[in-house]
């Protein structure tokens, strides 16, 4: 994504995950759920049947699973106490059928629930994945890779934890403890009044803990995004650590950031144990008090064996249902941190918009023209300064300098990449800031300097120039870049697959797939940014009369800093510190042969 990156320059771009200190939006422990459902809701809104679905299976459980430890009420009192053969018998026949019905549905409620959460989370990441290819490269040139890759690995997998549980252990048992509630009331009132101590006692510990625990998440996922960086960044420069022997330096840079992940994962894994621990602990002190003092009652004849076996029963029951929301909150909490770490992504919006009353920029036709343009990446410099200049439509233009001169920002600002700070760039007149970037991008194709191919198949990675392109149009643009023969040599042929960012395929290859990825385009401009100065003298020479045969007829740019690739250029641009020196013909290349940098 950032192969079109400016020469040596900073730009000025908020970088995510860079406000550590600011408070979570988590008061206390029933607070973690407000960020949760709020980025939810619209995933779910959309589904509205299969929650009607699961909302009729729940009732249905809830109900069986409340009216269970009730129906002992009726055993011991009216059946077994009074030993009434028929009402046992009645009894237990109705428990066994509704037994076996709550269970197909419960079954049913699983699979739906299964189904729900697997298209919540494919949702997600497409929403992700879709907001990503819309940000600007102001974002990917301050972000890293690694920042990128944990929303899509550990958030989504946290975030995944309370989509999948959010039934069993959430609103299952929260609606379970609503009736049980009202049962406790309906069989001894003293009795759950005494019970309902369990919900201050259950509320100290999450509202200690929880804001602690959130906290703590998110940092850990800060920090779990520079570890992957660090990996992601490893594994790309093998040849550099290989050749410089850099694989003791490399496990000191791991280990320097996995010193404090560690620290973290111990931090957030005590507090949210610490969050159910502590409902644990307060629900047991309370049970036995709830016996003593529901045994005395017995005892004194003031409610039935039966009431308080069912009463315990129920108690118990509600219990539980805490113990099951009190493991959901670590869940919920673990996703708050990933949401908003998430979020952070969601937020930035694309510095480069189409206008509401863009219109379609119609083919090249006359010449592209830069007027008094000014550009900096950051608010404090200028990286182009009053720039102006024109390219007719079917020349060769080469832009040269040093390193850091602003060659390759006016490539980006051609591209629409970038805008203008001040002044316009223009083609055929039309101010490209008042254009759809459909319309310019479509008839434009760039070669880079390293030359970036996908892992897929030829066929494949050629065709990527252009959506829809046949077979023989693929075929066609091969030829153009001199690459078919190599091709058809090939065991599988087209149907090769290219490797990692081409890893099976030499530097020349690579550029000459690359050239018939931007010819199978039909671009009216080309654009060259550095397209052979990687390559061995040979290697280029082949690569620059390709170019040339393949370039007829269109507009080339071409950015370099070796002067042999602009020696067929119909016009040269010399840039130096972001503004242009010189602008003529091959005269200026005989002066400039001798420079340090066109070598």
């Amino acid at each position: 994504m950032n192969q079109a990156k400016p020469d040596d320059v900073e730009i000025e771009e908020e970088e995510i995950g860079d406000d550590e200190d600011e408070t979570p939006d988590v008061a206390h422990g029933v607070g973690a759920l407000r960020p949760v459902f709020a980025f939810l809701r619209p995933y779910y809104r959309q589904r509205g049947p299969v929650l009607a679905l699961l909302a009729l299976g729940v009732l249905a459980e809830t109900s069986y699973n409340v009216a269970f430890p009730l129906s002992l009420k009726y055993l011991i009192d009216d059946a077994l106490l009074k030993q009434d053969h028929e009402a046992l018998v009645w009894i237990l026949i109705v428990l066994g059928v509704l037994a076996a019905v709550i269970s197909t549905v419960a079954i049913c409620v699983e699979y739906l629930n299964a189904r729900l959460a697997a298209a919540v989370l494919r949702d997600i990441r497409h929403s992700l994945f879709d907001h990503l290819q819309s940000l600007s490269l102001h974002f990917y040139s301050r972000t890293t890779a690694g920042e990128v890759i944990s929303r899509f690995s550990t958030d989504l997998a946290e975030v995944e934890g309370a989509v999948r549980y959010w039934l069993g252990m959430g609103l299952t048992p929260l609606l379970e403890l609503i009736i049980a509630v009202a049962l406790l009331f309906y069989l001894n009132w003293p009795l759950a009044m005494a019970a309902m101590l369990i919900w201050p006692l259950t509320l100290i510990g999450p509202r200690i803990f929880s804001p602690r625990a959130v906290a703590a998440t998110y940092r850990k996922k800060q920090l779990e995004a520079e570890t992957l960086s660090i990996v992601q960044e490893n594994v790309l420069a093998q040849p550099v650590i290989k050749v410089f022997g850099l694989q003791a330096i490399a496990k000191v840079w791991l280990r320097q950031r996995s010193i404090p992940l560690a620290a973290s994962s111990v931090q957030v894994n005590f507090l949210s144990a610490m969050v159910e621990r502590s409902v644990a602990t307060a629900v047991l002190l309370l049970h036995l008090v709830i016996l003593g003092f529901g045994a005395s009652l017995a005892f004194h004849k003031r409610i039935t064996i039966g009431t308080l076996v069912t009463f315990e029963n129920v108690f118990w029951e509600l219990s539980y249902n805490i113990g099951y929301i009190s493991q959901f909150f670590p869940e919920v909490m673990q996703a708050a941190g990933s949401i908003r770490h998430m979020n952070e992504v969601f937020a930035r919006k694309p510095r480069i918009n189409d206008l509401p009353d863009a219109i379609a920029l119609p083919r090249l036709q006359r010449e592209i023209v830069f007027d008094r343009v000014s550009f900096g990446y950051n608010v404090e410099d200028r990286h182009l300064s009053n720039l102006s200049f024109r390219i007719p439509r079917g020349s060769r233009a080469a832009i040269v300098g040093p390193s850091g001169s602003g060659k390759s920002t006016i490539l980006n600002l051609i591209l629409r990449l970038y805008e203008p700070v001040e002044g316009s760039v223009c083609v055929d007149g039309y101010d490209l800031r008042k254009v759809t970037r459909e319309s310019l991008l479509s008839q434009i194709a760039i070669v880079f300097q390293e030359s970036f191919l996908f892992n897929a198949t030829i066929r494949e990675n050629i065709r990527l120039g252009r959506a829809g392109a046949s077979d023989a149009d693929v075929e066609a643009a091969a030829r153009a870049a001199e690459i078919h023969d190599f091709i058809e040599g090939l065991p599988l042929g087209y149907d090769t697959n290219a490797g990692e960012r081409g890893s099976l395929m030499s530097g020349g290859q690579r550029q000459r797939i690359a050239i018939a990825r931007a010819l199978v385009r039909d671009p009216a401009i080309l654009l060259l940014d550095e397209a052979t100065s990687a390559l061995d003298h040979a290697t280029e020479a082949a690569i620059l009369a390709t170019l040339r045969r393949a370039a007829a007829g269109r507009t080339v740019i071409s950015v370099t800093h070796r002067l042999s690739s602009a020696v067929d250029a119909d016009m040269v641009l010399v840039m130096a510190g972001g503004e242009l020196v010189e602008a003529g013909g091959h005269e200026i290349l005989r002066r400039l042969w001798n420079e340090p940098w066109s070598r």
